[in-house]
């Protein structure tokens, strides 16, 4: 008995096992039909008559996310350059004749300004949206073959993958032939390009990260300094009784001639180059990169390895702007004043001199991947900075990317699950404030929350409001007459409450610039038809900064804080198709009643339009002295 029951308990594990092995099988089999019913659906072949529509499309697709990119590649990571940039003309390299080709700088006046990666995906976002748009021309050219309704303005999304760049364009499309025999219907639109946007990135901030702490442009620039010491003049001592005297000018143009004919020969480390290149000499010899002083001294180690065969190249064009001061000096010479000595000595002069210089100039870098058919360039563009001649590579602070333009998405905007209220109140008076535009940002994606309106007969604003969920999203708040506000606010519960407080401000848009001759600072002039001044307005005790051009096509007021008194530093200046040739800096403290009665504001600046390249660049590097010489700004 006891055998058979053990022989009934083996077959029954058997057949529990065969059971079991089918099931397993069966699921395997299911989840193999459902890929191949999901691969089916999305590889459905396009009706024969629509494939010209699909083809225009896609190519578009392709088009504005190539156009998108090759902006960005001009810009260092901009599909449009941000107004706070464009209105100080000391922010960016005006590498070109065109506006396209302003390239603000990664690291400037001791601000560390790199774009992000995700702001960078944004902004090209943003522009193949703009750019499809523009190609596609909606759909025009197929009207007369089709009747077509596009469901919704393009949404692009931009992925920066380790080979390529996916664009996706989100745009509902259906299509029928005019009889009605063929139907198309398709919600988005792909292509690739063949950009390695993640490793030409990785390579351009790595590069950045390192100019910032070895120097390497400025140690590089100080070592053609030292090596030319009969034009460019450091230390030195002589027994000569004959004065040393050197053009200032002279000494800035030979650096800058140093520059440009040596850096370009900067290589780095792990990227490709080629050692056989030739390398001019001043005595006429023929050398190669590889046996030559540049390939122990212009070999960057950026502490990677391997850069996939990206390139690198770097620029410094003497037409650019150079800050330029040396000392001691006067009246744009540079003097070694021979000592005699006493006695026994007095036939022989000692002649010892020692010089420093501060230099400011920028260098543009280009990233180039040479592998696809149609090459692509990242350029990006920094200053360089030597303080009595040593580096000068501090960072006071780091630029702020504000991802305005975030994508909006109304599948995610419609999951609004979760009831917060929101309260907006003067940040000095405690007063509720009615008819603040409300925006919440998650991640990618912005939803419009609308605007604040009267609760309990007045006693307070905001709204009572289904958000989407998010951990760690942003509410932003915009109202006329106060600073735009952005605090972090979490959706995870019903019933919270939120508190935003509004900066009150005062915008005036009457804006004039009047400017003074150095020469006669009591004279006031306006400006020019062919002037333009650029004006910034920096609180002292916050980070408030204000920007505008004066004339502007665009209105663009300049901007104060109304909550309480404040001193700004204002910084002017004047240019002459993109020259500078005065400005003024300077500290002002308005009174908040001036400000609340305020209409207009004249602003003062002091000019020098003529002299040579030296004398312009000591006169701008003295400028808050001369600065003092004409009146503050006034408001009426």
């Amino acid at each position: 008995m006891s055998l058979m029951r053990e022989k009934r308990g083996a077959v029954k594990r058997a057949q529990l096992s065969i059971f079991m092995i089918l099931g397993v099988l069966l699921l395997l089999a299911g989840i193999v039909w459902f890929a191949i019913i999901n691969a089916t659906e999305r590889e459905s072949p396009v009706p024969r008559e629509a494939a010209p529509l699909n083809a225009f499309i896609t190519a578009c697709v392709k088009d504005a996310g190539d156009a998108a990119m090759r902006q960005i590649g001009y810009t260092g990571g901009y599909a449009d350059i941000p107004q706070s940039i464009a209105a100080d003309s000391t922010s960016y390299l005006r590498a070109g004749p065109i506006d396209s080709l302003r390239q603000p700088y990664w690291w400037h006046d001791g601000v560390s300004s790199v774009p992000p990666l995700d702001f960078i995906r944004e902004e090209a976002e943003r522009m193949a949206a703009r750019e499809f748009a523009s190609c596609i021309d909606n759909l025009s050219a197929f009207r007369q073959t089709y009747n077509i309704a596009a469901l919704r303005e393009p949404i692009a999304r931009v992925s920066f993958n380790e080979k390529d760049v996916s664009v996706s364009m989100n745009y509902p499309v259906h299509a029928a032939t005019k009889d009605n025999a063929t139907t198309f219907s398709q919600d988005s639109f792909e292509a690739s390009l063949p950009i390695r946007f993640t490793r030409i990135y990785g390579l351009a901030t790595t590069l950045m990260e390192r100019e910032d702490k070895d120097a390497f442009i400025e140690h590089r620039t100080i070592d053609l300094m030292a090596m030319d010491e009969n034009t460019i003049p450091l230390s030195g001592m002589e027994f000569d009784c004959s004065p040393r005297v050197w053009q200032q000018d002279a000494v800035r143009q030979r650096i800058q001639e140093l520059m440009s004919v040596n850096l370009p020969f900067i290589k780095v480390q792990g990227t490709p180059y080629s050692t056989t290149q030739y390398v001019p000499q001043p005595e006429g010899e023929k050398e190669t990169f590889g046996n030559s002083y540049y390939a122990q001294h212009y070999l960057w180690d950026l502490g990677a390895g391997d850069f996939g065969g990206l390139r690198t190249a770097f620029t410094y064009d003497p037409r650019w702007p150079m800050v330029f001061n040396a000392r001691p000096g006067s009246n744009g010479l540079l003097k070694a004043e021979p000592q005699q000595g006493a006695d026994i000595l007095s036939k022989i002069c000692l002649n010892i001199y020692h010089f420093t210089y501060d230099l400011s100039f920028p260098i543009k870098v280009d990233v180039i991947d040479d592998t696809p058919q149609q090459p692509y360039v990242f350029s990006f563009a920094f200053k360089a900075s030597i303080d009595h001649n040593q580096p000068s590579r501090g960072n006071t602070g780091y630029a702020l990317f504000d991802q305005e333009d975030t994508i909006v998405s109304d599948e995610y905007c419609a999951n609004k699950d979760v009831e917060a209220t929101v309260l907006t109140v003067d940040n000095t008076t405690g007063d509720p404030v009615k008819g603040v535009n409300l925006t919440f940002v998650c991640g990618r994606y912005s939803c419009d929350m609308g605007q604040t309106e009267w609760f309990g007969f007045g006693a307070a604003a905001g709204i009572v409001e289904r958000f989407p969920r998010c951990v760690n999203g942003v509410l932003k708040a915009k109202a006329g007459g106060y600073l735009g506000s952005s605090q972090f606010m979490q959706t995870e519960m019903d019933g919270t409450t939120t508190l935003v407080f509004l900066t009150p401000t005062k915008e005036i848009s009457a804006i004039k610039v009047v400017k003074h001759p150095l020469s006669n600072p009591g004279q006031a002039q306006l400006l020019s038809a062919s002037e333009t001044a650029s004006i910034v307005l920096a609180a002292k005790d916050s980070e408030f900064k204000s920007y505008t051009l004066s004339p502007s096509s665009a209105t663009l007021p300049l901007q104060f804080l109304t909550d309480t008194q404040h001193t700004y530093h204002v910084s002017i200046r004047l240019l002459t198709d993109e020259e500078v040739t005065g400005g003024y800096e300077g500290d002002w403290t308005p009174s908040l009643a001036q400000l609340q009665g305020a209409e207009s504001i004249t602003l003062h600046a002091v000019q020098q339009a003529t002299g040579t390249d030296e004398e312009q660049f000591a006169f701008m590097s003295d400028l808050g002295t001369h600065s003092a010489k004409v009146p503050l700004p006034q408001l009426t």
